[in-house]
């Protein structure tokens, strides 16, 4: 197969614009083996996976996605928070994947396909119609598209960073003040499953904002605000800043304890979980309903019962 795609919106990396764009069958290994093996070219010169890409440009790639295998869709109880004829948003538990891992474990693709049979149009074999991803161990918003042509418009969206994001956490010490992290993010090397602050050459252009609400003890909790959305962004900034989320087992550290009074501690494994949840989700463009939002996490009240925080979720940013 031969695809041609010319570039909109802001200047990416070569191998993230074609994970946006191609989709199913295309993930990080099958992008990565295609521009070694030569087979991805921008304006007709080969690529190389830190090749940069700007609005116009044409890229081309001669390959076939990896074979995958079909979805299986599973009865679960997911939460809808709001749904229409071409979205749909889901508040996500912790400690369910977004996305379907091998094996046929339960997954919110699943359950949404489930629920949505006609998100098999979109992507049958690994995600149906999500147009992005939590971690596992983050709760809250997910969306996700009914039809295509929906999901092109969004994941155009989101690529153009006119989606925001709004987030709750609950992270260790007292942080003073609101303000901005701008720190580019990397695959830490010979790992998958750890991202580190890098140079602007080598790392994905990540920036968040953070705004603290109430401090106990050794804990604040803090809103958080992107529109980038890079792997594990909110996790590795706040570390970053020295505060790491509480339950972060990743990115916090073992040296420090994620109890209040010897409680309240995130289990371990399959359902591990910390203290991040995706709040609210807008547009700036009215490609969003407005007021998409989740309720507080359930998961969290015990927490905020010992701190004696309230409840009651903050208004818009």
């Amino acid at each position: 197969m031969l695809a041609r795609l010319t570039v909109a919106g802001e200047s990416r990396r070569v191998d993230r614009f074609l994970r946006d764009e191609l989709g199913a069958g295309f993930g990080r290994r099958a992008v990565a083996a295609l521009i070694a093996a030569g087979a991805v070219r921008v304006n007709g010169r080969v690529a190389a996976k830190s090749t940069l890409v700007a609005a116009g440009d044409e890229v081309t790639v001669d390959a076939r996605p990896e074979a995958s295998t079909t979805l299986q869709s599973l009865p679960l109880s997911l939460a809808i928070v709001h749904c229409d004829e071409q979205l749909v948003a889901v508040d996500k538990p912790p400690g369910l994947p977004s996305t379907a891992g091998r094996g046929g474990a339960a997954s919110v693709a699943a359950g949404l396909l489930h629920r949505f049979p006609e998100m098999a149009a979109i992507d049958s074999t690994r995600a149906a119609g999500l147009v992005h991803r939590l971690d596992t161990g983050t709760s809250g918003l997910l969306l996700a598209a009914r039809t295509p042509l929906a999901y092109r418009r969004l994941r155009n969206a989101f690529s153009a960073k006119t989606i925001v994001k709004e987030y709750l956490a609950v992270v260790h010490s007292r942080l003073v003040g609101e303000g901005a992290v701008s720190a580019p993010l990397a695959r830490r090397p010979h790992s998958s499953k750890r991202m580190v602050v890098a140079d602007d050459a080598r790392g994905w252009h990540a920036a968040t904002e953070y705004r603290p609400l109430a401090t106990a003890r050794d804990f604040t909790l803090v809103r958080l605000r992107m529109r980038t959305g890079v792997t594990h962004q909110l996790r590795v900034h706040m570390a970053h800043l020295g505060h790491p989320v509480v339950g972060d087992r990743r990115y916090g550290g073992t040296s420090r304890a994620d109890v209040v009074g010897g409680a309240v501690t995130p289990q371990t494994g399959d359902a591990a979980w910390h203290y991040l949840h995706a709040l609210r989700i807008g547009a700036d463009d009215g490609e969003l309903p407005p007021g998409i939002a989740t309720v507080f996490p359930a998961h969290w009240q015990a927490l905020f019962a010992r701190l004696a925080w309230p409840t009651a979720l903050p208004q818009p940013w």
